[in-house]
This record gives structure tokens, C-alpha cells and sequence, in this order.
């Protein structure tokens, strides 16, 4: 991450309501982005909250891609992404998506020579079932744009960056509105910027409705300066930590 896109990244939030304190965005020792503290962070203590109007939602995704109404909530989604990217800083949420990874280092980009490291177990055949079968969605998908989108506008490697965006960050609809039956993804900026580490004390609080509420973190022990703060996604498979 660029200095200036995190800073512009972090006012944009804060300039939409959200806000934050005692933690930092810095890369750890083999790149990889990370949050750490900048004071003494105690039990209880709400350090970060983002509103909901941030959220790439799929019910959002579907009011602007009506024309892919047979497709899965993620592919649409995925779509939707690849579109706001390709308008830059006219995109509300270019802030939000200039600050992602440039390249998900997920078996889905892996290439021949990468693949022998995983050669005959579960996760070389899920990888190739999941990528014929995303293949498929691609060229389905750019029979059904939009004939205002330029079907290059979205190649095969963009497709699979912004599919892997979601498979690697999203999160469940329900932390927006708990009482929806909706099992729908949706991107959260800033709560997704917390690496996963098992058995963490973290809670996630929300407040207000779904339109204009908010979600906020409260840190569930104590960090002293410099820890990283971490989140906890519940138990995962290394299959499922790897896609």
C-alpha cells in the first residue's frame, strides 16, 4: 500500500462518518499489511467504527447489474467490483479499492510450475474444479454485460483478482442486519483489514439499522504499543485460509 492511497483511503472513511484511534496501517516484515497500535488499547475499549454506507453489498451490485439476475450473488458482485475499478477516482469507493491488493496469491493464479506443489491433494482438485466452472461464469458473464460496458473493460485475470477479493475478505450480510435471512457476502472497509489469527479476543458491536448503522470493534484483551490487532474469522481449514 502507497502512503498517499492510505491516507486517502483513511479520510475517506473518516470523512463518511467512520473513525478510528490508537492503530496504524503498516506493512509487517514480509510485506503483508497489517493494524497495529500506536498507544495502549484496553479491554473493552471501541477503537475502530465503520459505517455501513461503506459496504460493497450484493443487494448494491444487483440494482446496478439488473441483467445478471441468474447469476450468484458473488459473480455479480465480482462484477460490479471489476466496474467501480475501472472508474477510478469517479468511483465512491475508489479509496476503498485502490488500497486492495494488487495481486491475491490464491491457487486460483497459480501456474503449472505452482501447481506441482500442491500436485495430487484436495486442494489441486478444488482449485481446477473451481477455476474450469469460473471460467464458464467469465464467458457467460461478458455475453451479458450491459451494452454501455465495454466487454474488454473486464479480462480473465481481472475476473479473478475481484472473485478473490471477495473469497479472501468478505463477510457475512448478517453483521450488517443480523435479523435478514440474506446469505450474502459483503465487503467491509477497514474491518477487513485485520489478519486472521485464531482465538482472539475481539467483539463486534453494531448499532442502527441497516441503512445508516454502523459496526465497531472492541478490542476483547489488552495490546500494548506496537502489537498488531488482530480478528478472528472462527476455525478455518488450511484449504479454506489458502482460496
Amino acid at each position: 500500500m502507497e502512503e498517499t492511497a492510505v491516507v486517502s483511503y483513511l479520510n475517506w472513511i473518516k470523512e463518511n462518518g467512520g473513525s478510528f484511534k490508537k492503530i496504524e496501517f503498516k506493512h509487517d516484515m514480509e510485506g503483508v499489511g497489517c493494524v497495529y497500535t500506536t498507544d495502549r488499547v484496553e479491554e473493552n475499549e471501541n477503537f475502530a467504527t465503520v459505517p455501513f454506507k461503506l459496504c460493497i453489498t450484493e443487494k448494491q451490485a444487483r440494482k446496478e447489474l439488473p441483467d445478471l439476475a441468474s447469476f450468484s450473488g458473488r459473480i455479480v458482485q465480482t462484477v460490479y467490483l471489476l466496474l467501480q475499478k475501472h472508474l477510478g477516482e469517479s468511483s465512491f469507493y475508489w479509496p476503498y479499492i485502490n488500497i486492495l491488493p494488487k495481486v491475491i496469491k490464491t491457487p486460483l493464479i497459480f501456474d503449472d510450475s505452482d501447481m506441482r506443489y500442491i500436485q495430487n491433494t484436495n486442494l489441486e482438485s478444488a482449485t481446477r474444479e473451481r477455476k474450469a466452472a469460473l471460467f464458464l461464469d467469465f464467458e457467460k458473464i461478458v455475453e451479458h454485460l450491459p451494452q454501455e460496458i465495454y466487454k474488454d473493460d473486464i479480462t480473465w485475470d481481472d475476473f479473478l483478482w475481484g472473485y478473490s477479493v471477495f473469497s479472501s475478505r468478505a463477510f457475512p450480510y448478517s453483521l450488517i442486519d443480523p435479523t435478514s435471512t440474506d446469505q450474502s457476502e459483503v465487503l467491509f472497509p477497514l474491518v477487513d483489514a485485520l489478519n486472521h489469527k485464531p482465538n482472539t479476543k475481539i467483539t463486534w458491536s453494531r448499532s442502527g439499522d441497516p441503512e445508516t448503522g454502523s459496526l465497531s470493534f472492541v478490542a476483547g484483551q489488552a495490546y500494548n504499543t506496537g502489537d498488531e490487532i488482530s480478528n478472528n474469522y472462527g476455525p478455518k481449514s488450511n484449504e479454506e485460509c489458502k482460496f
